[in-house]
C-alpha cells in the first residue's frame, strides 16, 4: 500500500512538471491586431501563473494592449505534453492548439482563440526549417490559401492563440510580429522594425536625416558608424520592450562607433542627446 501511495504521488509530481518549450514562462509574444483600415493595435500575450485540473498541471496564458506590460486579460490555460500543446479557453473544454509531431499530409483538429469549442481542421502540405536569428527552427505549412505557418516553439505566425482564426473571425486580422525569450528577440516578422505598434497616441520618433546610422542592420560583433551634424552628449539603449541596457554618457565628436559585442541578436532603439539637448530616436536591429 505504501508503495502504491509513492508511485501515485511519483505519477502526480510528472505530470505536474511544467514544459520548458512552447508554454514558458519566459516567453512573450507581439502580436498586431489590424481592424479597419488605418486602425491597428499590439496585443502581447505571456505565460504566468499555474492552475491544476484533474490532477494535471497547466499554466494560465494572459495578453495586454499595454506597452507597460501592467494590465492583463485572462485568456486560458494551456499546457505541453510530448511536443502537443493543449488549450481550455475560458469556460470550453480542452482542445489541442498545437501537435509539433505531426508529418506532411497528416491531419488534425484544433482549438483557438476564437472558435469557441468548434475545433478546425489542420493539415499539414510542408515542412521545412528556417534559420531565426541563428536558430534553425521546424516549420509546417498548415493552411496552403492563407499561407500559415507554425514555427517550433513559437507557434502560429498570425498568433500564440491565433491559428486557424480566419475560420471563425473575418475581421480584423492578426499577424505575429515578434516573439522574445528571456527578454531576447528570437523572432520578428519580415520587413517590421518594431514589436510595438499602434495607429494612435503614438510617440512620433524624429525621423530627419541628422543623424545617420550604418550598417543597419548589423552583425552582432561589428560596429556601427554614428554621424550627426552636431556633437553627442549622450546616447542611450533600449531593448524591444522599452527596458534601458545601456547609458554612454560622455561627449562625442559628430562621429563615433558602437561597439555590438555585448548585445544578443535583435531590435534596440538608440536615444541620442546632442551638446543642444535635442533628442533623436533610431532603431538598430542587431543579427
Amino acid at each position: 500500500m505504501k508503495k502504491l501511495l509513492i508511485l501515485s504521488n511519483l505519477v502526480l509530481i510528472i505530470s505536474l512538471t511544467p514544459a520548458q518549450n512552447f508554454v514558458s514562462e519566459d516567453n512573450l509574444w507581439h502580436v498586431k491586431n489590424a481592424g479597419f483600415p488605418g486602425f491597428f493595435t499590439t496585443e502581447i500575450f505571456k505565460v504566468e501563473g499555474d492552475s491544476v485540473v484533474n490532477l494535471i498541471l497547466y499554466k494560465k496564458i494572459w495578453f495586454t494592449y499595454d506597452s507597460a506590460l501592467i494590465n492583463w486579460t485572462y485568456e486560458g490555460l494551456i499546457r505541453e505534453d510530448s511536443n502537443v500543446v493543449y488549450f481550455i479557453p475560458p469556460d470550453c473544454n480542452e482542445g489541442i492548439l498545437y501537435d509539433f509531431n505531426l508529418e506532411i499530409g497528416d491531419t488534425t483538429f484544433i482549438k483557438n482563440r476564437f472558435c469557441q469549442d468548434t475545433e478546425v481542421q489542420v493539415i499539414v502540405y510542408d515542412i521545412d526549417t528556417v534559420d531565426y536569428f541563428g536558430i534553425q527552427r521546424k516549420r509546417w505549412l498548415i493552411d496552403n490559401s492563407f499561407n500559415e505557418y507554425w514555427i517550433d516553439g513559437i507557434g502560429s505566425q498570425c498568433g500564440p492563440l491565433h491559428s486557424k482564426y480566419y475560420s471563425c473571425i473575418i475581421c480584423p486580422s492578426w499577424d505575429l510580429l515578434c516573439f522574445h525569450k528571456n527578454e531576447t528577440l528570437l523572432y520578428i516578422k519580415a520587413g517590421e522594425t518594431e514589436c510595438y505598434q499602434v495607429s494612435v497616441g503614438l510617440d512620433e520618433t524624429n525621423t530627419s536625416d541628422e543623424i545617420t546610422i550604418t550598417p543597419n542592420p548589423v552583425n552582432r560583433g561589428k560596429k556601427i558608424e554614428i554621424q550627426t551634424f552636431e556633437r553627442i552628449k549622450s546616447i542611450l539603449i533600449y531593448n524591444s520592450s522599452g527596458v534601458l541596457i545601456e547609458s554612454i554618457m560622455e561627449n562625442f565628436d559628430n562621429r563615433t562607433f558602437l561597439e555590438t559585442n555585448q548585445f544578443q541578436p535583435g531590435l534596440y532603439f538608440l536615444r541620442i542627446e546632442n551638446k543642444d539637448k535635442k533628442t533623436i530616436t533610431k532603431k538598430i536591429i542587431i543579427i
